[in-house]
């Protein structure tokens, strides 16, 4: 009987791969591989396989940042790894009546961006995606989604304060919706490696927005980077995040 390759994975076999991610709430990963000698080469992306869901925990108040409690109980889980893309960005998510507040720390990418307003699909910047009422079925956006890129400078008279842009999601049969006046608060800061944003999106930024009726939210984030490019955080960078909402994460509102 051949000998299995070293790793206990014997040359040429097709192996079946389930990893255990330790962080809440403990997504389970299943993968394919091939391997030739030593090396496993995945067949498809793990992150490819599973919608993700994440609790979303409910604080009070959200806003400002300085009393926001987004503790270590609202950062998500990081699943650079499994997406196989640069581990660049730190999450935080809570939420209550009032919306949601979210916070996005961006590491590695140096000092230099990129923020154009007028033109903030390809704008550096984290870029996020909410469903109010996530059905899990259809591939196109719809009258209660809504796509946000929040640039951490680029507005202001002298272009050095964060902006939030309401951006078109492709393939939808729905209007761009305006943003309501004064319904995104940010605050920023910049590093020498990357920045940091922080936002409260009010409930009128968010179409649909009934946690008591509809307690979960679709929801997918972005970085985008001119140097990195766009770096998803759930999904592989070639599948269709950025117009089919079937690809995004969930997130359970919970209160506590």
């Amino acid at each position: 009987m051949a000998r299995p390759a070293p790793g206990g994975v014997r040359a040429g076999s097709i192996v079946w791969t389930l990893c255990l991610l330790r962080a809440p709430p403990e997504p389970r990963i299943l993968s394919f591989a091939v391997s030739s000698g030593r090396t496993v080469t995945p067949l498809v992306n793990p992150a490819a396989l599973f919608t993700f869901r994440f609790p979303c925990r409910k604080r009070a108040p959200l806003w400002p940042p300085a009393a926001a409690p987004l503790d270590e109980a609202c950062r998500l889980p990081s699943l650079a790894a499994v997406a196989e893309v640069p581990d660049v960005i730190e999450m935080f998510l809570a939420w209550n009546d009032d919306g949601l507040a979210l916070r996005g720390v961006v590491r590695g990418v140096g000092a230099s961006r990129w923020c154009q307003p007028t033109r903030a699909e390809d704008s550096d910047g984290l870029h996020v995606w909410f469903a109010t009422r996530p059905t899990g079925e259809s591939h196109r956006a719809g009258r209660y989604c809504r796509r946000l890129a929040l640039l951490p400078t680029g507005g202001g008279r002298t272009a050095d304060k964060p902006v939030a842009v309401a951006c078109a999601i492709p393939r939808t049969s729905e209007p761009l919706a305006e943003l309501p006046a004064d319904s995104v608060s940010l605050a920023a800061a910049l590093a020498p490696d990357g920045w940091r944003i922080d936002a409260f999106i009010a409930a009128a930024a968010l179409p649909g927005w009934d946690p008591a009726e509809i307690p979960r939210l679709g929801f997918f984030a972005a970085l985008v980077d001119r140097r990195l490019g766009r770096v998803p955080l759930f999904a592989p960078p070639e599948y269709p995040w950025e117009s089919d909402p079937t690809t995004w994460a969930e997130l359970e509102l919970v209160a506590s």
